[in-house]
């Protein structure tokens, strides 16, 4: 079809393909109330990477994001048929991803996964707990309190002095409000001592549980004090929990220990349900 430019005579003929894109895109930002949201400061919508990823590649072409955040472009490209790898520096990154993929594809995802520079053996988890510099260094704590408790905990990202406390975590009490559950990691000596200072900590945080997570195998004083804070007892839980719990990275690493306990009131959301994927 032929036409003519509104107010002049002049002729145009349109393009055979039809309208040549705008140098823009219409989109629809992520308010504080969107279902997409996460909580992640500098999230991107879905539709923003779908359309990236689809104009750019096909179904089984491999997608990089090297500096992934909370896994909007990993999400999409499991969604769109496509293998992809995420890089991040923080281990705090990687659990919001893994947790993500979790909600939307199902259980089954997270075993088809490999992941790589998160600590998979005691060897490893040494050496990350002994860098020398401190924002490396906490990355050893961020991994032991997400992955203990399957990536719900929440980081205390206080700067500065952080009270003995390098986790939170809160599970529905007897009073039907939320209980608190503070997490401590410990990478150096360990003594009885340091249980006292969690006991203290508990006491102040009006806290329910304390959960002590050591690289060091704990001393018999140690599990003695721990036993000695008494037992905690609620209708939500199968059976009494320990107030004072003490973990080793061993037993996190090589007995796959994590915290038995049904938490909520997490501080990020939960995604939504995409699709299933299953384990192989």
């Amino acid at each position: 079809m032929w036409g003519k430019h509104k107010g002049t005579n002049k002729v145009y003929k349109p393009h055979p393909l039809g309208k040549i894109p705008e140098d823009w895109w219409l989109m629809n930002i992520l308010n504080a109330n969107d279902p997409e949201r996460l909580g992640y400061p500098t999230q991107k919508p879905e539709e923003l990477l779908e359309r990236i990823i689809k104009v750019s590649s096909n179904e089984g072409d491999v997608v990089l994001d090297a500096y992934c955040g909370c896994g909007t472009t990993v999400a999409v490209s499991q969604r769109l048929n496509r293998q992809w790898i995420g890089i991040d520096i923080t281990y705090q990154s990687i659990s919001l991803i893994l947790k993500r993929l979790e909600d939307s594809f199902g259980k089954g995802v997270l075993e088809q996964l490999k992941l790589n520079g998160i600590p998979k053996d005691m060897e490893a988890a040494v050496a990350l707990a002994n860098k020398k510099d401190d924002r490396t260094r906490k990355e050893f704590e961020k991994w032991a309190v997400l992955t203990y408790t399957n990536n719900r905990a929440t980081i205390n990202a206080k700067k500065g002095a952080d009270k003995g406390i390098d986790g939170i975590a809160y599970f529905q009490g007897d009073k039907d409000e939320p209980e608190k559950i503070i997490v401590q990691v410990k990478s150096g000596k360990v003594q009885s001592g340091d249980i006292r200072d969690l006991q203290g900590t508990i006491t102040l945080e009006q806290a329910a549980l304390g959960i002590f997570i050591s690289l060091k195998e704990p001393t018999k004083d140690m599990i003695k004090t721990a036993k000695s804070a008494g037992i905690y007892q609620s209708r939500y839980m199968s059976q009494s929990s320990d107030k004072i719990q003490i973990v080793t990275i061993k037993e996190i690493l090589e007995q796959k220990k994590r915290l038995d306990v049904r938490l909520s009131f997490e501080v990020v959301k939960s995604a939504e349900k995409q699709m299933e994927v299953k384990a192989r």
